[in-house]
């Protein structure tokens, strides 16, 4: 048992959810059992407060965590009749994510919708490290009629170098995208997204049938740590109560790029067939905690609107008509005019951000194209 309080929890949450023209609910809770230990070594992130009760453990990059039960549960919308009910346990997600950080953690689920070509529900699950900004993500499928688990799709990280991706199923309800490099797809093989030397930064629906990727070229490599990473911390163990938290013993990993390779398009729109429409050159992140695309979608438009470029180098609006969204149409900020009051009565607002500076943009709503735009700093 742990001295701190919040480490074991029961969570309970009821969502209304449509399956088709019907309603149901659907009931999610958890609880933690402390009379199940799981550990797990060597850890390469958790610090030595999260050590099993052991005079060697930590010398040996032991830790401990507990296991719980996870439920799901549909009934009808009256709440009367019980479609499935199904238990799952952090054991279940070992296969998928393997490490401490999995052991360590209390879990927690998201409904992110229901596809009908797939006959499933999808579930984001996030396992975070506590008292620390450490946390890895899941995609779950669950059989809409059965709660049978139809799989589990390791993300990675939620918090540095996190992929720009929510678990989504597609408009039209007949793919899911898991932003484990994959999509799934009905009646059809999952679709790989994966590419030799890069790395998946961003994917997004656009249409029922299209879907934005947009990579990072490279190959990961080793590094020489810093003086504030440390390899070998071993030492004694913690004192109870004391302010410990996450701390990193891993040789850190960076991604090395060619200058040929980080001229190359990054960007492409893909159908769910996997074939390529179009392509162009994206280079906006903001990495400060994961990869994050400035984006706006202006339904009055009808069209996706990326910013381009970084903080201290803006250049260009990205537009992606729902229309067609085999075209990336690049509209220099330079050639975009300043907007100056009155705001015209077919023009509609929207926002993107570089991190530093809020963009405030007026697009016609009778042409996508026609824009203006003014800057103001970000607010603290």
């Amino acid at each position: 048992m742990r001295w701190y309080r919040g480490y074991f929890k029961t969570t309970q949450t009821d969502t209304l959810v449509a399956i088709g023209s019907r309603h149901y609910w659907l009931h999610m809770s958890q609880v933690a059992d402390s009379t199940q230990p799981i550990e797990y070594e060597p850890a390469a992130v958790a610090g030595k407060f999260f050590a099993a009760p052991s005079d060697t453990a930590w010398r040996a990059y032991r830790v401990r965590g507990y296991d719980g039960t996870y439920t799901f549960t549909l009934r009808d919308s009256l709440r009367r009749t019980v479609v499935f009910s199904q238990k799952l346990h952090k054991r279940d997600f070992l296969a998928s994510d393997k490490g401490e950080v999995l052991t360590l953690s209390e879990p927690e689920f998201y409904y992110r919708g229901y596809s009908s070509g797939l006959g499933g529900l999808l579930f984001l699950a996030q396992f975070g490290l506590p008292f620390s900004d450490v946390a890895n993500r899941t995609a779950l499928l669950l059989d809409a009629r059965s709660g049978r688990l139809r799989g589990l799709y390791s993300i990675g990280s939620a918090s540095f170098e996190a992929i720009d991706c929510d678990p989504q199923v597609a408009p039209g309800g007949q793919a899911v995208l898991t932003c484990a490099g994959q999509l799934l797809r009905a009646h059809r093989p999952p679709l790989s997204l994966k590419r030799p030397h890069a790395e998946l930064r961003a994917a997004r629906f656009l249409t029922d049938t299209t879907l934005l990727a947009v990579y990072e070229f490279g190959d990961y490599r080793s590094v020489r740590p810093t003086d504030d990473v440390s390899t070998d911390e071993a030492g004694p163990l913690p004192v109870a109560g004391a302010a410990n938290s996450a701390q990193f013993t891993q040789a850190p990993l960076e991604l090395v790029s060619t200058a040929a390779q980080r001229r190359l398009p990054n960007a492409f729109v893909i159908n769910t067939s996997g074939r390529q429409l179009t392509a162009f050159h994206y280079d906006g992140w903001e990495p400060d905690m994961g990869y994050s695309m400035s984006r706006q979608f202006v339904a009055a438009t009808r069209t996706h609107y990326v910013l381009n470029g970084e903080s201290d180098k803006l250049r260009s609006v990205v537009l992606l008509p729902q229309a067609r969204p085999d075209s990336a149409i690049q509209l220099p900020l330079r050639s975009i005019p300043k907007f100056h009051p009155p705001r015209r009565q077919s023009e509609v607002r929207f926002q993107l951000s570089d991190g530093d500076t809020d963009l405030i943009f007026y697009a016609d709503s009778s042409n996508p194209r026609r824009l203006r735009y003014t800057r103001r700093p970000v607010a603290n």
